[in-house]
């Protein structure tokens, strides 16, 4: 008997685990034919619990933008209307439409009420009876409402619980005080929320609620293809491919000796290039295969060409039962981390070419998401290719893209290194462990298998916080505490259950955290990924990025304010002056004006005689110390193999690292930006 590994049966333990989760995985907008989706979104109305008063509601939406629309609250962009703003978080909000139900729907087997998101606590009710509760923005929570519906009017009703209360709840439960540094009632590390929501150096408090994305009915019938895993096995120049499918319901013969046989039938780019004859052994997930002769493969921009192929999977009897479709590039990426003569790498190889990245860190498009909508990432996307990037970085503290932003990247080749959303240390508690698993699956499955997918990392700053920012002193952690959190941290980011799907299912590099390396020393420069703050928050001149290059830069920058013509329009004219108190409380930097004031007459001999010249002056900076960094960083190569600036837009208008503010006017640092990352002479 062949011996097996403890690693190997972990493998396959977590494998076997990993499928069994995408067997639930319910997603609408994958499949076709017999499905009937009707949009949920319009005739929406809501109230604040404890009052009478209803007022209509737009879905997808937030209960801040619903307040403003009613001028029930300012709008917390103008002025400092956001500190008065901040008695929404506090309440509970009930969010309720009718929906009618006709014969032709009823008719159909089985009926889903989806919620592809709520934010973030909320207990959702049909005809009065309750369906269930989220608790994890990120996730798309699916309920088979087949035998509560009525002909006829049916009532839907949404229960938003206020999440600082609940994130309370679940902060007693755990029994410790976990680090929260940008949010002052210390729940946010609790609650699976964007983190930026509860307030960051670039970003206002504003903890909303709501249906922040699609509700949809979905009637079907007889068996639905659930999930596409595409697997690429390259053999030199060619490509075997296996296409598997996930089958709903798989636990019943799905084909009758005497009835037409059931067959998958794959389609590439519109031409049939498998099937296969689906028996009672392969009814959970049947696979199809086909070989292609030396494809044309995807590349990153300035690389080569980014080709995208329509992969199409049919579920067929004598007729087209259910179909699913997929993009897909054909490449390979991996990631070298091997020790070398200088220390550890970070390198990125895609079709076997180790290739320099060259992009940015991206933030949300804004505080109300919904507001934003899919065109504000595409928009984005369109201006990294503008810059002539390879590479962006999606931050740990925000929200995972909609598909339309993976969907460009892919288009332009933009190379996505993915962070999970975590920016707090996190519980991992047997709730937690079942809330982020239905969270991984819910991403992995919709994502996981771009073309422009380059790695997926654990989570933004927490390991280099934990080991260098004195967090177990500040926040008066017993020795007990802080091994328990410890303990929690490296179980859920260093352990199986991200770590495994990742590698092993998608076959993308993982990486636990960013940065690997502490800025400050020369040990960091030498080893993996590295944030290089030294500029900015230890007042160092820009010529210190000379000396301070990493084997991957993945964070540095130099803040700016936008335009006063931008903030004129949020901001009364007689505040525009510098010093103002209205400008201060834009201001989310610990550090306030100082790296800005100092950095002016170190660098430039400046001072300036009005904001308008303050705002200009802080951007040509911002300009020289990207060119700075940039320029030291390719310099370097082939010891540092990637610099991604922080950051590349914001969520709100104020200062902040964005090199385009949030109107989308781009500043003086994305021209210079755009001229640095021309191809090289080698590419």
């Amino acid at each position: 008997m062949k011996k097996v590994t403890i690693r190997q049966w972990t493998v396959a333990v977590q494998r076997l685990k990993w499928i069994a989760f995408l067997w639930f995985l319910n997603c609408p907008l994958l499949s076709d034919a017999q499905e009937v989706p009707i949009s949920l979104n319009d005739g929406w109305r809501f109230k604040q619990v404890g009052t009478n008063a209803w007022y209509e509601a737009e879905v997808p939406g937030l209960v801040h933008t619903d307040l403003m629309r009613h001028d029930l609250i300012p709008d917390p962009y103008r002025d400092t209307n956001v500190d008065s703003v901040q008695w929404v978080e506090n309440e509970d909000w009930i969010y309720q439409r009718t929906l009618f139900v006709d014969d032709q729907l009823l008719a159909k087997e089985n009926i889903d009420l989806v919620f592809e998101g709520l934010d973030t606590f909320a207990e959702v009710y049909l005809n009065g009876q309750r369906l269930g509760a989220s608790d994890n923005m990120f996730r798309t929570w699916r309920w088979p409402v087949r035998n509560l519906l009525v002909p006829g009017r049916n009532m839907l009703e949404v229960l938003f619980n206020s999440a600082i209360r609940e994130g309370a709840k679940r902060r007693e439960a755990y029994g410790i005080q976990l680090p929260h540094d940008s949010d002052p009632s210390g729940v946010a590390p609790y609650i699976r929320k964007a983190a930026y929501h509860f307030g960051w150096d670039f970003a206002p408090r504003l903890v909303s609620c709501g249906i922040w994305r699609d509700v949809l009915l979905v009637g079907w019938d007889q068996h639905r293809l659930t999930h596409m895993h595409v697997q690429q096995e390259w053999e030199g120049e060619d490509l075997t491919v296996t296409a598997s499918v996930s089958v709903l319901p798989a636990l019943q013969r799905i084909g009758k000796a005497d009835g037409p046989a059931l067959r998958l039938v794959c389609l590439l780019n519109g031409e049939e290039v498998a099937s296969q004859v689906i028996d009672d052994e392969i009814l959970a997930h049947p696979s199809v295969q086909f070989k292609l002769n030396a494809p044309q493969r995807w590349w990153p921009r300035g690389s080569g060409p980014q080709p995208i192929h329509d992969l199409r999977i049919e579920l067929r009897s004598d007729t087209l039962l259910n179909a699913i479709t997929k993009r897909v590039g054909w490449r390979t990426v991996t990631l070298d981390q091997s020790s070398d003569s200088i220390g550890t790498a970070f390198t990125f190889i895609v079709n076997d070419l180790p290739i320099f990245m060259k992009g940015c860190n991206l933030v949300p498009p804004d505080m109300f998401l919904p507001r934003a909508g899919d065109s504000a990432w595409v928009d984005l996307v369109a201006s990294m290719a503008e810059a002539n990037m390879n590479m962006v970085r999606v931050w740990g503290g925000g929200v995972y893209p909609p598909d339309a932003f993976f969907d460009a990247c892919d288009t332009a080749g933009i190379m996505v290194w993915q962070d999970l959303m975590f920016a707090y240390p996190t519980p991992y508690d047997e709730l937690a462990q079942r809330s982020i698993g239905a969270e991984l699956v819910d991403q992995l499955s919709r994502f996981g298998e771009h073309p422009c997918l380059a790695l997926v990392c654990g989570n933004n700053e927490l390991e280099v916080a934990w080991n260098n920012w004195g967090w177990q002193k500040r926040y008066g952690m017993s020795a007990v505490d802080s091994a328990r959190i410890w303990e929690d941290q490296r179980a859920l980011f260093h352990g199986p259950d991200l770590r495994l799907p990742v590698e092993e299912y998608y076959d993308l590099p993982y990486v636990a955290t960013s940065p690997l390396s502490n800025w400050g020393g020369t040990e960091g420069l030498r080893h993996g990924s590295l944030h290089y703050w030294g500029v900015w928050h230890a007042d160092s001149s820009f010529s210190s990025y000379r000396n301070n290059v990493g084997r991957f830069v993945s964070e540095y920058g130099f803040q700016s304010w936008p335009d006063s013509s931008v903030l004129a329009r949020y901001m009364e004219p007689s505040t525009l002056v510098m010093g103002s108190d209205a400008l201060r409380r834009r201001q989310g930097s610990y550090r306030g004006e100082a790296p800005i004031q100092l950095a002016m007459q170190r660098e430039l001999g400046m001072v300036p005689n009005s904001f308008a010249d303050y705002c200009a002056g802080s951007q040509l900076l911002q300009a020289k110390a990207y060119a700075e960094a940039i320029g030291a960083h390719f310099r370097a190569r082939p010891q540092c193999m990637g610099t991604l600036l922080w950051q590349l837009n914001d969520v709100w208008p104020a200062p902040s690292w964005s090199i385009i503010d949030h109107g989308g006017n781009r500043k003086p640092a994305y021209f210079r930006v755009r001229d640095l990352y021309a191809p090289l002479p080698d590419q």
